[in-house]
C-alpha cells in the first residue's frame, strides 16, 4: 500500500508539473509571437495611426494557405489563431476574425487593459468549440491570450492581442499524463512484482527459519524445512549442523549421567551379594543372595534394553520408515502377548473398538509404545481389577484409551511421569520400573505427529494416545 501511495503522490506531482510546464512553453511562444506581430505593424507617423493595411493582406493570404504539417502524430492542415488590435483607448480596430468585434470597447478585458498600463497582459477564456471554425460544438476548451504593446516615439499607442485555442496543447497534455499513468502502472507492478519475488527468495525463507528456530527452541521434533539452494538454505543448514552437535554433545553427557544414576543401586546390590556369596552362608542365605545378583542383573539387563530402545527414537527428527496399517490388530497383538500374565493376576481385559481409517507409520514403534502403556496399566492395577481398551476414530485421529483400576497419579508427578528414569513405586510390590516407558511412548507419539496423555479416572488412570490418520510434512 505504502508503494502503491507513494506513486500515486509522485504521479499526482509531476502531472501538475507537466501541466504548468507546458503551459508555459506554449505562452512564452505566445508571447514571442504578439511582440513580432506589434513591430511588424506599421504607424504613420506624422498622424499617429496605426497602419494595418500590411497586417490585413499577410491574414487574408493566410486564410489561403493551404499545407500539411505532421508534427510526431498530429497532423496540422490551417492556422488556428486570431489577431485583434485596438487604439490606444482600447477600441478594437482589427480583428482576423471577420471583424466580428472591430469598434468594440476591449478596455476592460485583462490583456488589453493591463498592456494600456505598460504590464504584461493575458488572459484565458473558457469558450464552446462551437465558437471556433470547424470545430464540435460540444467540446469545451480554453483560448489563450496574449497582448503585447504597439509603440509611436515612446508611447504606447494601441495593443495587438494574440489568440490561440489550448486544444492541441491539453490534447499534448492528456497524452503525457496518460503516458504518465501507464508509466507508473507499469513501475508499481514490476515494484510489486520485484517486492514479491524478494518475499519469495528472502522473506518468507527467513521467516521459516526464524520458525524453525522458535519450534527447536520449544522442544518440537522437526526436520529442517527447505530453503532452496541460495544463502538463506546454507545458513539453515549450518544451524541444524551446529543443533546437531550441540543435540548429540548434550544427549551424550545427559545419558552418561543417567546412566551412571541408575546403574549405581543394581550394581551396588549385584557387589555386596557377590562378596558375601564368597564366604561360608547357610544355604538359605546363599540362595538369597544369588536371587538377588540374578534380579538385578535382569533388572539392568531391561534397563539396557529400554535404554537402546529410547535412545534409537529420541535421537529421530522424522519417521525413518512409513506404510498404511490397521492400528487394531496390534493392540490385538499386544493384549495376546500378556494374556497369561493378565490371567495370572486374574485381571479382566475388555476391548471396545470402532474401525477407523489406517494409519500412515511406523508400525513396529506404534505396538512397543502400546505394549508400554498396556504393561503400565498392567502393573498398577490392583488383583482381579479390569483394563478397558478403547479404540475409535476422531476428526481425522484414531484414539487408544487404556483405562485401569489403579491408585492413579499423585499430584506432585503430574507431567513428570513422562520423564526420563521417573517412576511410581508399584502397588503390589513397591519397586520401580526403569522409568523408560512412558517417555518411550511420547516420543513415538510425537515422531507420528500426535499427542499422549495421562488422565486420572475414579478410579485409575486413562492412557490417551491419538494418533493422526496422515502425517503432515
Amino acid at each position: 500500500m505504502a508503494v502503491v501511495a507513494g506513486f500515486t503522490l509522485l504521479a499526482y506531482w509531476i502531472s501538475s508539473d507537466v501541466n504548468d510546464r507546458y503551459s508555459e512553453s506554449f505562452e512564452e511562444l505566445m508571447v514571442d509571437t504578439a511582440n513580432l506581430l506589434a513591430e511588424v505593424i506599421t504607424t504613420d507617423m506624422n498622424s499617429g495611426d496605426i497602419a494595418l493595411q500590411q497586417l490585413d493582406d499577410a491574414f487574408k493570404r493566410l486564410r489561403l494557405r493551404r499545407f500539411s504539417a505532421q508534427i510526431y502524430e498530429l497532423e496540422k492542415t490551417h492556422v488556428d489563431i486570431r489577431v485583434y488590435v485596438t487604439d490606444g483607448k482600447g477600441i478594437v480596430l482589427f480583428d482576423t476574425d471577420a471583424d466580428s468585434a472591430v469598434g468594440e470597447d476591449y478596455s476592460q478585458w485583462r490583456d488589453v487593459h493591463r498592456t494600456l498600463q505598460g504590464r504584461y497582459g493575458a488572459r484565458a477564456t473558457h469558450v464552446t468549440d462551437a465558437e471556433q471554425p470547424g470545430a464540435d460544438p460540444a467540446e469545451r476548451l480554453t483560448v489563450a491570450y496574449v497582448a503585447a504593446p504597439i509603440y509611436s516615439a515612446g508611447r504606447i499607442i494601441g495593443v495587438v492581442t494574440l489568440a490561440k485555442p489550448k486544444r492541441n496543447i491539453d490534447r499534448f497534455i492528456a497524452e503525457a499524463k496518460s503516458n504518465l499513468i501507464l508509466a507508473v502502472i507499469i513501475s508499481v507492478a514490476l515494484v510489486l512484482l520485484l517486492g514479491y519475488m524478494l518475499y519469495i527468495w528472502v522473506s518468507r525463507p527467513l521467516q521459516t527459519l526464524v520458525d524453525y528456530a522458535h519450534r527447536i527452541g520449544q522442544g518440537e521434533r522437526i526436520k529442517l524445512p527447505q530453503l532452496g539452494d541460495n544463502e538463506i538454505g546454507k545458513v539453515g543448514e549450518a544451524m541444524e549442523s551446529m543443533r546437531q552437535a550441540l543435540e548429540d554433545k548434550q544427549y551424550v553427557e545427559r545419558y552418561v549421567q543417567s546412566l551412571t544414576h541408575e546403574m549405581k543401586s543394581p550394581l551396588t546390590a549385584i557387589h555386596a551379594a557377590a562378596e558375601l556369596l564368597g564366604r561360608e552362608l547357610p544355604k538359605a542365605k546363599r540362595t538369597q543372595f544369588a536371587d538377588t545378583v540374578l534380579r538385578e542383573a535382569e533388572r539392568l539387563n531391561a534397563f539396557s534394553s529400554r535404554l537402546l530402545q529410547l535412545a534409537s527414537v529420541e535421537q529421530r527428527r522424522e519417521l525413518q520408515h512409513r506404510e498404511p496399517f490397521a492400528l487394531e490388530p496390534l493392540v490385538e497383538d499386544v493384549l495376546e502377548a500378556h494374556a497369561l500374565e493378565c490371567a495370572s493376576r486374574a485381571l479382566s481385559v475388555r476391548l471396545n473398538k470402532t474401525t477407523g481409517p489406517m494409519i500412515t507409520g511406523d508400525p513396529l514403534l506404534v505396538r512397543q509404545a502400546i505394549d508400554n502403556l498396556f504393561r503400565n496399566a498392567l502393573e498398577f492395577s490392583p488383583r482381579g481389577g479390569s483394563i478397558i481398551l478403547d479404540v475409535y476414530p476422531q476428526q481425522g485421529r484414531t484414539v487408544i484409551d487404556i483405562s485401569d483400576e489403579g491408585p492413579g497419579i499423585p499430584d506432585y508427578a503430574g507431567e513428570r511421569v513422562f520423564e526420563r528414569f521417573f517412576s511410581l513405586p508399584r502397588p503390589d510390590t513397591g519397586q520401580k520400573s526403569t522409568g523408560l516407558g512412558l517417555n518411550f511412548a511420547r516420543q513415538v507419539a510425537e515422531l507420528h505427529h500426535g499427542t499422549l496423555v495421562l488422565e486420572n479416572r475414579n478410579p485409575g488412570t486413562c492412557a490417551r494416545l491419538t494418533l493422526p490418520h496422515r502425517i503432515s510434512t
